[in-house]
C-alpha cells in the first residue's frame, strides 16, 4: 500500500512589537557583589594587556580596510554586534595608546560608511565602531602578528549578518570560509520565512540543506539522514541523540523553530564529537538577548489544509499558532524569554484525503525556552538556559483497511474513528526537556575555557497497536528516557598563527523500555477505542560514553592553514536480564559491554585568490550499535546479549571530502565531492514484526552544490544540487542501498523579490528525482518516483508587524515521498517493525 503526501496551504498572520523601554530593572546588588568578588579573586589570572600604538583606515575596491597595529603581540579576536546601521566590534584585553590623541575618529571615509571612531572602554577593552548611511557594514576580521585587520563593506544594499560564525567544526567560534569542509548556515531570517509554510525543523532543514533528504508526511526521519548516515542534533552543544533509534527518530522535533536563532549543520562526519555523528552535526543556536534593554514579539497564526478532492479548508484542517517573547538586557544581565502554542489540524493529500500516521497532524505542541546569562566581567560569562517541548497527539485517524480489497497498489487514506481511552498508561505524546549549565573563560591561565553541565530527560508513548495477525498481542509502547553530561574544553595558542583545543566529554544515558499489552476482550467489544493495561515487559539498561579530544589548528601562512586531530571513545553499556517484548518470548542473559577506539581528522584550506578558496578533508565518525532495537528481539539463536560481537561492535566511517568554496559581492557558490565507507555497516531487513540487523562494509558517495546570487534590483536566486548512492555487501557483490538511506537526485531552487519596499514574495521548488537502482538490484521492493513541488512565501510589513502568506505545494501536485513509497498499511514509525 503506496503512502501519498498532501496540499498544505499555510496563512499566518504576524504581529511583532519591538521597542525599547526607559523602565530600569530594580538594583541586583547581589549579582553585582557576586561579580566584584569574583573579579578580585580571579585578578591575577588576567592576561597581559595589549598596547594599540597606532591606527590606520585606508579605503579598498569593497568599502575599508581598518588596521590596529601594536608593538607587543597579537590582538585578541573581537566581540561584534549591530545595533541599527552600526557595527561595534568590543576587543577584550587591550587598551587605546596613541602618541597624539585619546581616540581615533574619522568621518565619511569612503561611499556608504560615515563614521569610523576606535575608543577606550572600562575593563581593559577597545571598541570600534563603525556606522553605515542606511544599514550596518559587514566585516570580516583577520589577526596576524602585531595587527588586527577589519575588512569593511558598507553593505549598502543588503543587510546580512556582519560576520558569519560557525561554532560546530571546531567547538569553538571560527569563520565559515576558514573551516575545510562543507558547511551550511541557516540564519533566523531564513527561519522565519520557511516558518510561514512549515513549523517542523525536519521540513525547513529538507528545504535548506544539501545532502539531507525529504521527510516523509507521517514525521519518519529515519529517512532524513545526512549523507547517507545518521546525523547528531545538538541545542547549544548538549547533544540531543539517543542511543534507541526509536527515540532518536524524534530527534528533530525537540524544540520549537520560534525558540532558534540560528541552525549551523556540518555535513558528514567529524572526530570532535562523540558517539553518533557519522553524517553530521546539526547544531542549534537558540534565541539570543537583543541589544536592546527591553524587546518583546508577539506572533499570531492560522494554517489549514486545502485540495484538489471534494473539499477545500474542511474544518479539521485548520489549526492555529501563538507565539510571545521578549529579551534583553540590564547591566551585566542579559536574558531571553519564549513560549509558543501550535494547534496542529489534520494534513490532506492532494486528492482530498487524509494522510493516516501523519504524527505531527492532530497535535498540540507546546515550547517554552528561557536563557539568563551574567557577564561577571569581560573575559567571563555565567548561562543558563531550559527549553521544554511537548507533544500531545490527538489524531483518531486510522488507515482504511478496505483500500486492502481493492485490487492493484493502492495508496494508504486515513478514517476517522473514536478516539482510543488509555487506561493504565500515559496516553499518545511526546516530550523532551533541555537544561543547561555554562560557564566561559577567556583569560584562563592563557587559554579560553568552556564547560557545560547539562540534563536531558524524553518521554515518548506510542499510540495502541493490534499485533495479533503477527501472532503477538495489543501492545502500546513507551520510552523513558535520562541523560545527563558534562562537556570541558580548552583552547590553547601554541604560537600567533597555532592554538590546540583539548577537552573531554562524558555522557550517561539510562533508558526504559516499556511495553504494556491490553486486554484483547475489552479492546474488540470496544471496536479499539479502550486499551487497558493487562501486563507489561520492562528493559531498563545504561549507556554512558567518555571521550578525550584534541585538535590542532594552523595558520601557515596568510592563504593555507592545515587542521587535525584525535579522539578517544569508551563506551559502556550494562543492561539485567530481561524478556524480550515480542513473540516467541525468551529470556536472554544480560552482561556488561565495552568498547574504545580512535578517531581521526585531518583537513586544509587555500585560498587560491581573496574570493576563491579550495579545501581537504579526512574524517572519522564513531557510532554505538543500537542496543534499544537489538533488546526489543535479538536473533533467535542468541540467548545472551553476548553472544554475537559482531551484532554489537560500534560502527566506524571513514570520510573524504574534496570541495570548493567561492564568495564574491552578489554570488556565493559551493561543490564539493564525498566519499565514506565502515567495514561494519548496519542495515534492517523487514520481519514479521521486527526487523533484522545486519552487520556487512558498505560505501557511499556523492556530490553537493549550492548558488546563490544578487543581481541587483532587490532579486535574489538560489539553488542546491545533491547527488548521492551507495553499497552494501553481500556475498562478495556490492548491491544498492535502499532509498530510505540514500535520496535520490535532490534539487531545490528559489528566486525571490521585493517587489516593494517592506513587501516580498519567494516562489521556492523541491524536486526528488527517480530512484530505480536498489530495485533492480533486488534490495527496495518498488523503484521510486521522483516529484516536483513548488511553494509560494509573500510577506508585507504592516505598521510595527508583518503579515506573512505561504502556500505549500502550490499546483497541488499528488506524489509519494521517498520514505512513503515502500510502506504498506502498517504501524507507524513507534512500531518496531519499520
Amino acid at each position: 500500500m503506496e503512502r501519498s503526501h498532501f496540499l498544505f496551504l499555510t496563512i499566518v498572520s504576524i504581529v511583532s512589537v519591538i521597542g525599547t523601554q526607559s523602565v530600569r530593572a530594580q538594583e541586583l546588588p547581589t549579582v553585582q557583589q557576586t561579580a566584584n568578588t569574583a573579579t578580585q579573586w580571579l585578578a591575577q589570572l588576567q592576561p597581559a594587556v595589549t598596547q594599540v600604538t597606532n591606527v590606520e583606515v585606508s579605503a579598498t575596491s569593497e568599502g575599508l580596510e581598518i588596521v590596529l597595529q601594536t608593538p607587543t603581540g597579537e590582538i585578541s579576536l573581537p566581540t561584534i554586534s549591530v545595533i541599527d546601521n552600526t557595527l561595534i566590534a568590543d576587543i577584550p584585553n587591550a587598551i587605546l595608546v596613541l602618541p597624539d590623541a585619546e581616540q581615533f575618529q574619522a568621518t565619511n571615509p569612503t561611499t556608504g560608511i560615515t563614521s569610523v571612531s576606535v575608543t577606550n572602554l572600562e575593563n581593559n577593552q577597545i571598541r570600534v565602531t563603525i556606522s553605515g548611511e542606511t544599514t550596518a557594514p559587514v566585516a570580516k576580521v583577520s589577526s596576524v602578528a602585531q595587527a588586527l585587520t577589519l575588512s569593511v563593506t558598507s553593505n549598502i544594499d543588503t543587510a546580512d549578518e556582519p560576520i558569519e560564525i560557525i561554532v560546530t567544526a571546531t567547538r569553538t567560534a571560527e569563520a565559515v570560509q576558514n573551516v575545510p569542509r562543507s558547511v551550511t548556515i541557516i540564519n533566523r531570517d531564513q527561519i522565519e520565512q520557511q516558518t510561514a509554510l512549515r513549523r517542523d525543523l525536519q521540513d525547513i532543514l529538507a528545504q535548506t540543506v544539501p545532502g539531507l533528504g525529504d521527510v516523509s508526511p507521517d514525521g519518519n526521519t529515519f529517512s532524513q539522514q545526512l549523507r547517507g548516515r545518521r546525523v547528531q542534533i545538538l541545542i547549544d552543544g548538549v547533544p540531543i541523540k539517543s542511543n534507541l533509534s526509536t527515540v532518536q527518530a524524534r530527534d528533530y522535533r525537540s524544540i520549537s523553530p520560534d525558540a532558534i536563532e540560528r541552525i549551523e549543520v556540518l555535513r558528514g562526519p567529524t572526530a570532535i564529537y562523540g558517539d553518533g555523528v557519522t553524517g553530521g552535526v546539526i547544531n542549534i543556536i537558540t534565541r539570543q538577548a537583543s541589544v536592546e534593554q527591553f524587546t518583546s514579539t508577539a506572533e499570531i497564526g492560522i494554517d489549514a489544509a486545502a485540495n484538489g478532492g471534494n473539499s477545500f479548508l474542511t474544518g479539521d484542517s485548520f489549526g492555529n499558532y501563538l507565539e510571545y517573547g521578549f529579551s534583553g538586557n540590564e547591566r551585566i544581565v542579559d536574558f531571553a524569554f519564549n513560549i509558543s502554542r501550535n494547534d496542529v489540524g489534520g494534513f490532506f493529500d492532494a486528492e482530498g484525503d487524509r494522510i493516516p500516521f501523519e504524527s505531527i497532524a492532530d497535535t498540540e505542541i507546546f515550547n517554552v525556552f528561557g536563557k539568563v546569562g551574567v557577564n561577571l566581567n569581560s573575559q567571563q560569562r555565567l548561562q543558563v538556559s531550559l527549553n521544554h517541548y511537548n507533544e500531545s497527539e490527538n489524531s483518531t485517524v486510522r488507515p482504511d483497511e478496505s483500500i486492502l480489497d481493492i485490487p492493484g497498489i493502492q495508496k494508504a487514506r486515513g478514517i476517522i474513528v473514536p478516539d482510543v481511552e488509555f487506561i493504565g498508561v500515559p496516553g499518545r505524546g511526546n516530550r523532551n526537556t533541555v537544561a543547561s549549565f555554562n560557564y566561559t573563560n577567556d583569560a584562563f591561565f592563557g587559554s579560553q575555557l568552556q564547560g557545560q553541565l547539562y540534563y536531558r530527560s524524553n518521554l515518548r508513548s506510542s499510540d495502541a497497536f493490534d499485533f495479533r495477525d503477527f501472532g503477538d498481542l495489543i501492545q502500546q509502547q513507551q520510552f523513558d528516557k535520562e541523560q545527563w553530561g558534562v562537556r570541558l574544553q580548552m583552547q590553547t595558542p601554541l604560537s600567533q598563527t597555532a592554538s590546540i583545543l583539548w577537552g573531554a566529554d562524558y555522557a550517561n544515558e539510562n533508558i526504559q523500555l516499556n511495553y504494556s499489552f491490553g486486554d484483547e476482550a475489552e479492546f474488540d467489544i470496544t471496536q479499539g477505542r479502550v486499551f487497558r493495561r493487562v501486563g507489561r515487559i520492562s528493559i531498563p539498561y545504561n549507556f554512558s560514553n567518555l571521550g578525550l579530544f584534541a585538535q590542532l589548528q594552523w595558520d601557515v601562512n596568510d592563504r593555507w592553514l592545515v587542521s587535525g586531530g584525535a579522539r578517544y571513545e569508551q563506551f559502556n553499556f550494562s543492561v539485567d536480564n530481561f524478556q524480550t517484548a515480542f513473540i516467541p518470548y525468551r529470556n536472554i542473559a544480560g552482561g556488561d559491554l565495552s568498547f574504545d577506539d580512535l578517531a581521526l581528522n585531518l583537513g586544509s584550506l587555500y585560498r587560491v585568490t581573496d574570493t576563491v578558496s579550495l579545501f581537504a578533508n579526512f574524517a572519522q565518525g564513531f557510532s554505538a550499535p543500537d542496543f534499544g532495537r537489538l533488546l526489543q528481539g535479538l536473533p533467535d539463536e542468541l540467548t545472551s546479549i553476548e553472544d554475537d560481537v559482531n551484532v554489537t561492535q560500534p560502527q566506524k566511517v571513514n570520510n573524504y571530502e574534496i570541495g570548493v568554496r567561492g564568495e564574491w559581492t552578489n554570488v556565493q557558490v559551493s561543490l564539493a565531492g564525498f566519499y565514506n565507507n565502515s567495514e561494519l555497516g548496519t542495515r534492517l531487513i523487514p520481519g514479521a514484526v521486527l526487523a533484522e540487523i545486519v552487520r556487512a562494509p558498505e560505501r557511499i558517495y556523492g556530490v553537493e552544490a549550492t548558488v546563490d546570487w544578487q543581481p541587483g534590483g532587490n532579486w535574489q536566486l538560489g539553488s542546491t544540487v545533491t547527488w548521492q548512492e551507495g553499497e552494501f555487501e553481500e556475498d562478495d557483490e556490492f548491491l544498492a542501498i535502499t532509498s530510505e538511506r540514500i535520496s535520490p537526485l535532490k534539487l531545490t531552487a528559489y528566486v525571490e523579490h521585493e517587489t516593494l519596499p517592506g513587501w516580498s514574495n519567494r516562489l521556492q521548488l523541491l524536486l526528488i528525482g527517480d530512484r530505480t537502482r536498489a530495485f533492480n538490484a533486488g534490495t527496495e521492493e518498488v523503484p521510486i518516483s521522483g516529484y516536483v513541488t513548488l511553494d509560494y512565501i509573500g510577506s508585507i510589513q504592516l505598521g510595527p508587524g508583518t503579515l506573512s502568506i505561504g502556500i505549500e505545494n502550490l499546483l497541488n501536485e499528488q506524489y509519494l515521498p521517498v520514505a512513503s513509497t515502500n510502506q504498506t498499511i502498517s504501524p507507524p514509525e513507534d512500531a518496531p517493525c519499520e
